[in-house]
């Protein structure tokens, strides 16, 4: 159920404390000619100096609120002429300030038309505050030679936006893509790529977007990025964020930021190993005694997460006429296979119904219609889940991959064997067992509880909202004693909460922040309200 949104920022300001203290104790050089912001970028022009009709500068310049490279951007009379980046080495600047660190450097040049001009140095803010301006100069070229800087009138803002992203270990490179521009310019624009307010290198949104010179056709065909980059990074959940440079005036735009999650490799972990080993003894022997499945239908030493698919693939199977028939029991209702007018008694497949906790009386949910997942997935287009990811700030460390218990290798499938919808979203989601808990989050390496859902039902072609609500009544109403593996489970009166099905009163979910995505018994929530087949 998804929570207010929190602002990210506060939350990478802290680190600036030390940074604004060290402002009133040290003077590396002359102080900014602008009104001093808590948040606004900080520096220096050390120098402006013109040599016939070219005015070269140089100084230092750092953010507060992030530690990522800030762009310096030239003017000429009050348009932008050019930009460049402040990460020349200062030593100086380290030593009086060790928060922003030795990169912070800026230097270049520009040459003058005749006649008198200012020129400007402005630092452009990357957080919370606004553009510095760190120099203004006046300066008369008498005559000019070689042609002069090319103004860029502006007065919007950049915007775009990140299409995708992705982290090699083995390289250890970071590939980012997705488009900019500046409205007041067809130019190309830069975009500083930033990881956790650590600025790892800068595009230039200068690639054919045809999607984007549809939408904005008077601003050309060339404003997509694409960029690789060195960027040694450890195991854990980063905010990627893309920092659209304004070609004049007006600040900088971060482009919707996302969640970068680099997993680790090789090292042991454990996760929830002793419930996981239960559930998995509970759904295989649940697959044995219907006729589902054969003991030699599970790999000796094989880990609880795969147990647990090959018992849910064969109930499955089963359900839907695939494989042999359970044997009549005195008591239990007969079996019949399912079909879009009948959903099958789950007592039929595995025996008596397991215990799932208390019911109480909830009148949302349900539609009329087939039941879905007992169909044959047919290649669909994958829906494309919403919530990229929010409230990162507190959520559990990455969990190392041992293929054991987190992140599990699962078993294939027989050549060709066609897949039902559900088996394809529970091999989805039994291959999260591990990742992060991260409110809004749905996928690909953290998740809310409706996020992970949302995630695995569409790799199944089939499209649910991030939204527990919503996916209440996003398919087949089914009663507790009709329960498949697959099937949506969701709790308490309001839809607090929404896990996976996996048989013998075990569900996987992502709980809550602080937890990962794990085995759950559906009886210790206490507040079972209703299930829903997609």
């Amino acid at each position: 159920m998804p929570r207010p949104r929190t602002a990210w920022l506060s939350a990478l300001c802290v680190s600036a404390l030390a940074a604004i203290a060290c402002v009133a104790l040290v003077a590396v050089a002359s102080t900014s000619t602008a009104a001093v912001s808590a948040h606004n970028p900080r520096g220096s022009a050390d120098s402006m100096t013109l040599n016939g009709a070219v005015v070269s500068f140089n100084g230092w310049v750092a953010d507060p609120d992030l530690s990522g490279t800030v762009r310096v951007v030239v003017t000429l009379d009050r348009t932008v002429v050019r930009s460049t980046l402040a990460n020349h080495t200062r030593l100086d600047v380290a030593r009086a300030f060790p928060s922003y660190g030795s990169l912070r450097g800026f230097s270049g040049a520009i040459r003058l038309p005749s006649g008198g001009h200012t020129v400007c140095l402005i630092a452009g803010d990357l957080g919370l505050g606004s553009d510095t301006t760190l120099k203004c100069a006046a300066f008369t070229v008498r005559v000019a030679s070689g042609p002069a800087a090319v103004s860029v009138a502006a007065s919007n803002k950049a915007f775009g936006d990140v299409n995708g992203f992705s982290y090699s270990q083995t390289a250890r490179t970071l590939s980012v893509n997705g488009w900019a521009l500046d409205p007041d310019t067809s130019s190309p624009v830069y975009v500083d790529v930033i990881v956790d307010g650590q600025s790892f290198g800068s595009a230039v949104a200068s690639r054919p977007r045809p999607d984007v010179a549809q939408k904005y056709p008077r601003h050309g065909p060339n404003h997509g990025f694409a960029y690789t980059m060195k960027a040694a990074i450890g195991p854990g959940n980063y905010r990627l964020c893309a920092v659209a440079i304004n070609a004049g005036a007006g600040g900088n735009t971060i482009l919707p930021c996302k969640v970068l999650t680099v997993r680790p490799v090789g090292t042991p972990a454990a996760l929830n190993v002793a419930t996981n080993a239960t559930a998995a003894a509970a759904i295989q022997a649940q697959a044995i005694r219907s006729g589902a499945a054969r003991a030699s239908s599970f790999p000796v030493g094989a880990n609880s997460a795969t147990r647990i698919a090959i018992a849910a693939r064969a109930l499955l199977q089963q359900a839907a006429g695939r494989a042999t028939r359970p044997p009549a029991v005195t008591g239990i209702p007969a079996f019949a296979v399912a079909s879009p007018s009948r959903v099958v008694d789950e007592q039929a497949v595995m025996g008596p119904r397991p215990t799932l906790g208390s019911y109480p009386a909830v009148t949302k949910g349900g539609r009329t219609g087939s039941s879905r997942s007992l169909q044959l997935y047919a290649n669909d287009g994958l829906p494309t889940p919403g919530g990229a990811g929010d409230g990162i700030f507190g959520a559990a460390p990455l969990l190392a991959a041992n293929g054991t218990t987190v992140h599990p290798s699962l078993p294939g499938y027989g050549a060709g064997y066609s897949r039902l919808r559900a088996e394809v979203a529970l091999d989805a989601a039994l291959a999260h067992i591990g990742d992060p808990y991260v409110w809004a989050a749905a996928g690909p390496g953290t998740f809310d509880c409706s996020g992970l859902t949302q995630w695995a039902w569409a790799k199944a072609g089939v499209s649910l909202a991030h939204y527990t609500g919503t996916q209440a009544v996003q398919g087949v109403r089914v009663q507790p004693n009709q329960l498949l593996p697959g099937d949506l489970v969701l709790f308490g009166g309001n839809l607090h909460h929404v896990g996976m099905y996996l048989g013998a009163g075990y569900m996987l979910d992502a709980p809550n922040t602080g937890a990962y995505v794990r085995v759950d018994k559906i009886s210790w929530f206490g507040d079972f309200s209703l299930a829903v087949r997609p």
